[in-house]
């Protein structure tokens, strides 16, 4: 018997009153255990809030105005239409994500609008928190993967592997619904990016070497695009750490990875890299520079041809059919050294001595290079975590936040979204939690264009502040952190900043709550 939305609801609602991380767990896996196996899918992609998995390569184009507008359309039926099932719900999205050509912007709304038809306030509620990807229920991936480990009968560890893997927790839930899973031979999906491993800030070359407790190299930490490069026979496809893809702004990189592979007989791979922007004579630019590759398709090729790119490789996760992230980073990195043209890789030494480190350090800054990685020659690749396995230290300290609301501006600016509500990111309970408001660090041309994507991204509107998506990563500067009983965080930055925008990183990999509180503890330290 297929699943009423409306149950749906009900377990969204059931979700947001409890605390328990423990029974959200039961709830969920009850659920799934009672659903039918196609149901598997869409319930777990819009309890999740990834009603269009980004490995479909679809989009709704859905946003507050789409929303409001199919609210107050009025939908006349001769009779009560029965109340949709999960998969009635989810049916709909693929269609409206199917929708192009002329009018279709109208032909979404209808089609929203005889959806919400049929739905309760409270349901209507949970169907907008998912379309924006802000459920707010505590049902954060984490739970959700235990929930279908504990519903199939595998462990959390395989599951939650196989996520990080292949990216897709619909895929994952549909596959263990009919039991084709095969948890013992994972693979990644050529083309369907996998997440990243991510390195832990420190303020030093001492620090890192404390953190890493062992045999480190030590590489140049540029400034530019982190790079995952899928390759299969000849086709190669390039995708940001924030799984987006990006070949087609990278014309030089597709050459070089071509030649290179063909060379030592590569059938398959994904590899890891930065991509920086340089000047004639091969020395880095900043960063803003290289982004204008990336906010053009007009004239593309002029704007290239003015800003030259170079590629640097640091890593390789899979090679012709064989997965590579659980070996020590040493044979990671010889496996890289014998697949790859030489002068692709990264600059790196292996150091014990931390003097040498600290001097190949500073070479790095001299070079205009953002800093160094500190890397445990022992570790694998784990995947999608940020811990003590890399480590990096920048000459500049700066925290990597997102813009979760704003306000008009006044005067000069009162036609531009001018003061942006800052936010970081709590794992714990999958939310970004605020830490301050700025103002400062854009020129004009910056708030008209931030204007108009906070717009497109906006979920509320109180008149003079609105909400939006957490999707516009901002990389921040400010003079230091202090306790705030204003934030629910508890604690704000004191002249915060915007230095520049970060859109190749995902907002989920931003500077975490529990960082910004060790800093401001450290801060503490320092000044008593």
């Amino acid at each position: 018997m297929a699943t009423l939305f409306r149950d749906f609801a009900d377990l969204c609602k059931k979700l947001e009153k409890t605390s328990s991380i423990l029974h959200k767990r039961e709830l969920i896996a009850r659920f799934l255990m009672k659903l039918e196996k196609d149901e598997w899918k869409p319930f777990v992609l819009l309890l999740t809030g990834k009603i269009l998995p980004e490995a479909e390569g679809k989009s709704l184009y859905i946003g507050y105005s789409t929303i409001k507008k199919a609210i107050e359309m009025k939908v006349s039926t001769l009779v009560p239409l029965p109340q949709p099932s999960i998969l009635e719900v989810y049916q709909v999205f693929i269609e409206i994500s199917s929708i192009s050509g002329a009018d279709s912007t109208r032909r979404r709304i209808e089609a929203l609008a005889s959806l919400f038809n049929r739905l309760s306030e409270e349901e209507k509620n949970y169907l907008i928190r998912s379309l924006f990807g802000e459920m707010r229920i505590g049902a954060v991936e984490g739970i959700v993967i235990q929930a279908l480990a504990d519903a199939s009968g595998n462990s959390y560890d395989d599951l939650r592997k196989a996520y990080l893997l292949l990216g897709d927790i619909g895929y994952i839930a549909e596959t263990l619904a009919y039991n084709k899973l095969d948890i013992k031979n994972l693979k990644p999906i050529i083309f369907n990016p996998i997440r990243t491993m991510l390195a832990t800030p420190a303020d030093s070359i001492e620090e890192a070497y404390e953190l890493a407790k062992g045999p480190v190299a030590v590489e140049v930490k540029y400034d530019g695009v982190r790079v995952q490069i899928h390759y299969k026979n000849g086709v190669i496809r390039i995708f940001s750490r924030r799984l987006t893809d990006i070949t087609r702004f990278l014309p030089e990189v597709i050459a070089e990875i071509n030649a290179s592979f063909k060379v030592n007989s590569v059938s398959e791979a994904i590899i890891e890299g930065e991509v920086i922007a340089v000047d004639a004579e091969e020395k880095p630019l900043p960063f803003q520079i290289l982004m204008r590759r990336f906010r053009r398709i007009k004239d593309f090729d002029k704007v290239a041809a003015n800003i030259p790119i170079k590629l640097y490789l640091f890593d390789i996760l899979y090679l012709n059919g064989e997965l590579l992230i659980d070996m020590p980073y040493r044979d990671r990195y010889e496996i890289l050294r014998d697949t790859v043209n030489k002068e692709l890789l990264a600059e790196r030494i292996v150091a014990d001595d931390i003097h040498q480190a600290k001097e190949f350090y500073e070479e790095a800054i001299e070079k205009g290079h953002e800093g160094a990685i500190i890397k445990k020659l022992d570790s694998p690749y784990i995947l999608g975590v940020r811990g003590s396995h890399w480590i990096k230290v920048k000459e500049i300290a700066t925290i990597d936040t997102v813009i979760v609301g704003a306000e008009w501006g006044h005067g000069r600016r009162r036609n531009w979204l001018s003061d942006y509500y800052l936010a970081v990111y709590s794992a714990a309970i999958d939310e970004f939690m605020i830490v301050g408001k700025t103002y400062k660090g854009l020129t004009d041309e910056e708030f008209e264009w931030i204007t108009k994507k906070l717009l497109e991204l906006k979920i509320a509107d109180e008149g003079y502040r609105i909400w939006v998506k957490p999707e516009i990563v901002v990389e921040v500067a400010f003079n230091d952190i202090q306790k705030s009983p204003k934030y629910e965080s508890g604690i704000a930055l004191r002249f915060a900043r915007i230095t520049r925008f970060r859109p190749d990183k995902d907002p989920k990999d931003i500077t975490t709550i529990e960082e910004l509180k060790r800093l401001y503890l450290k801060s503490f330290r320092d000044i008593i």
